[in-house]
């Protein structure tokens, strides 16, 4: 159950990207549409710390709950490295088999940290980032998280945030092991330039 408060950052975030999913599935999204849902993927992720006030674009998505992450980590794995995806039937997969919102916990959001700079230097300091979403023309939500990193190889978070990466982005050598973070919502405004918006806290 989503969480009284959050579910229009969670319809924003999470059902419309799988209304796209389904769309790119059957083959009725165009570059335009699939470009502009692909805003809610990549927030700038603010941090502040000894690398001073900093955003980063990042890619981010949702994250199962804890009792679905071994079997979603088994199952991403599977697709990464031991039966590679057609590029054609990658959607219908996600939409079937991933992006099952039963299983997914509105209150994460999970990424991996690749670049090991100005980001990377402040959560080692401070747990606390805002990620900030915008899609054009006019929606916005700032969502302010408290930050897990996990570098053990065996969490399966970690497992399971690296694989799905390798199923799309297919590493040249082995397979990638990045840090994974989770991003643990604390609270989500509405910045949209709507009448709901300009700021408006929405969760909690």
């Amino acid at each position: 159950m989503v969480p009284e408060g959050i579910n229009k950052f969670w319809e924003y975030f999470f059902r419309e990207r799988r209304m796209l999913i389904k769309k790119m599935c059957d083959g009725r999204a165009d570059m335009a549409e699939f470009m502009l849902g692909f805003t809610r993927a990549t927030p700038a992720v603010i941090t502040c710390g000894p690398a001073g006030v900093n955003g980063s674009i990042k890619m981010v998505g949702p994250v199962p709950k804890k009792e679905y992450i071994e079997e979603y980590a088994e199952k991403a794995e599977k697709y990464a490295y031991r039966e590679r995806l057609d590029p054609r039937n990658a959607a219908c997969i996600l939409y079937d088999e991933f992006y099952v919102e039963e299983k997914m916990d509105p209150l994460l959001i999970g990424g991996l940290e690749m670049g090991f700079n100005h980001t990377w230097r402040n959560l080692e300091t401070s747990r606390e980032a805002t990620l900030l979403f915008y899609t054009p023309p006019v929606t916005s939500y700032e969502v302010r998280t408290e930050v897990e990193i996990i570098i053990d190889d065996n969490n399966p978070y970690k497992r399971f945030l690296n694989a799905f990466h390798d199923i799309f982005h297919k590493p040249s050598k082995g397979r990638t092991n990045y840090p994974a973070l989770i991003f643990k919502i604390k609270e989500v405004y509405d910045n949209s330039s709507t009448r709901g918006g300009f700021g408006k806290r929405i969760y909690p």
